[in-house]
């Protein structure tokens, strides 16, 4: 089993840290993984994905509207098939 814990900066950092703090994650997942473990991603990302289901990223329960970086954390999920 695989597990990456992590903290995305928060709104006060530049959108630059956000995106080069997925892109390390990306890179785990491509390195460190070999396709047969279980992987877990969790932790703090710093973002709100909103109300309402989308495809299989997104479930019923969000709450509150879709800020920029949850538009980042559901492009993450979606590239990676989560």
């Amino acid at each position: 089993m695989c597990i990456i814990q992590l903290y995305i900066p928060t709104s006060e950092h530049k959108e630059e840290e956000v995106d080069e703090m997925y892109e390390r994650v990306e890179e785990l997942l491509d390195s460190e993984t070999n396709g047969k473990d279980y992987t877990i991603v969790m932790g703090d990302f710093n973002a709100v994905v909103g109300e309402g289901k989308e495809e299989l990223y997104i479930g019923h329960y969000g709450f509150g509207h879709r800020n920029q970086r949850g538009e980042k954390l559901v492009d993450f999920c979606r590239r990676r098939q989560m």
